[in-house]
């Protein structure tokens, strides 16, 4: 881990770093995607796809609906050396902006809850991930995080989703991912749970 702490950059993240260094890190482990283009969808100020591109050769562009995150995301980008290979479209991910089979890598932590139309959402995903690609996608932590790390957030995450605004939204347990998968039209996926929360990983072929 880089040892960076939430004071170190402009627009802090909802989570510790750590959450998002553990996790991208991850990411390149399992897929070895290090170059392309890789979209973070749902990005708010952007730490999950800055660190891969910290890490990797990937070019990145943050996808919110708001556009205020993303131009903190951007200002975290300048801070951390890679604003040259990060980029920002504020889009909504049941419509993006991007043509098809485009992204070598397509990740998003946080946003499920978020989106009114879940099968619209996927099979959005779907249309802009290369045919070599992957997507991670879901609401979850990393194997990587020290268990310490892992316990707190973990019950900061319950808290969450039983205060009176997460009661708004499904927590990860109650979604009906393969439902929403099958309906996208996408065949080859794999659902991972987590405690707490669920990852989602698809590709094309």
């Amino acid at each position: 881990m880089s040892g960076l702490k939430e004071e170190d950059v402009p627009y802090p993240p909802l989570h510790p770093l750590i959450v998002y260094e553990a996790l991208a890190k991850q990411l390149i482990d399992d897929y070895g995607v290090r170059e392309g283009l890789c979209l973070d969808i749902g990005s708010g100020v952007g730490m999950l796809g800055i660190e891969l591109a910290r890490r990797t050769r990937l070019d990145v562009v943050l996808v919110d609906v708001r556009k205020d995150v993303l131009l903190g995301g951007l200002r975290n980008a300048e801070y951390l050396g890679v604003r040259h290979r990060v980029s920002a479209v504020q889009a909504d991910v049941h419509s993006l902006p991007f043509r098809p089979d485009v992204a070598e890598l397509i990740v998003s932590r946080g946003s499920i809850p978020f989106w009114r139309n879940r099968v619209k959402a996927f099979r959005e995903i779907h249309r802009v991930l290369a045919g070599s690609g992957v997507a991670f996608i879901g609401g979850g932590l990393s194997r990587n995080l020290p268990e310490e790390v892992r316990v707190e957030l973990r019950e900061r995450i319950r808290r969450w989703f039983s205060s009176p605004e997460g009661r708004k939204y499904d927590p990860p347990e109650r979604w009906r991912a393969e439902e929403w998968l099958r309906k996208a039209g996408i065949i080859r996926f794999r659902i991972i749970l987590e405690d707490p929360g669920r990852w989602i990983e698809f590709r094309k072929r």
